[in-house]
C-alpha cells in the first residue's frame, strides 16, 4: 500500500522547514556569541559596570567626614590597585570562557600553538660516576 503523493509532499515540506529552523537557530546562536564576545561589547559592559558601581555617583564634599583614613594612606592606593586588577581579571576570564570554554581550553590552545620539538636522540650508554 503506497502513500498519497500529496501527503508525501506535505511531510517533505515539514521536514525541510524543521531542518531549516534548526540551522537558523544554530547560526543565530553563534552570531550572538560572537557579538557578545566582541571587544566593543566587553568595553561597553565594563563602562556600564563602572558607571553603575559608582562612577556617576556624586562625590562627597571634601570637608565631609571620612572613615578615619588619611588621603595619603598607602593601603588605600594598594586597595584601589587590587580592585582594578580584580575587575580586569574578571573581564579577561569572561573573554577566555567565551572564546575557549574554560581556562583548560585556553591552555590546550596555547599548547597547540607552541612549536613541536622532536625528542633528542639518547645514547645507548649511560655513564655514571661513583
Amino acid at each position: 500500500m503506497s502513500r498519497d503523493p500529496d501527503i508525501e509532499q506535505v511531510e517533505a515540506r515539514i521536514m525541510h522547514r524543521r531542518h531549516e529552523m534548526n540551522r537558523v537557530t544554530h547560526e543565530t546562536g553563534h552570531r550572538a556569541m560572537k557579538v557578545l564576545a566582541s571587544p566593543g561589547a566587553l568595553v561597553g559592559a565594563a563602562v556600564v559596570g563602572f558607571l553603575a558601581g559608582g562612577g556617576i555617583a556624586r562625590r562627597p564634599h571634601p570637608s565631609a567626614a571620612r572613615s578615619g583614613r588619611r588621603r595619603s594612606d598607602p593601603a588605600g592606593a594598594r586597595a584601589a590597585k587590587t580592585g582594578v586588577a580584580g575587575a580586569l581579571m574578571t573581564g579577561a576570564m569572561w573573554l577566555v570562557r567565551a572564546r575557549f570554554g574554560s581556562g583548560a581550553g585556553l591552555a590546550k590552545y596555547v599548547v597547540s600553538r607552541l612549536p613541536t620539538r622532536r625528542p633528542e636522540a639518547t645514547s645507548s650508554r649511560h655513564t655514571t660516576r661513583r
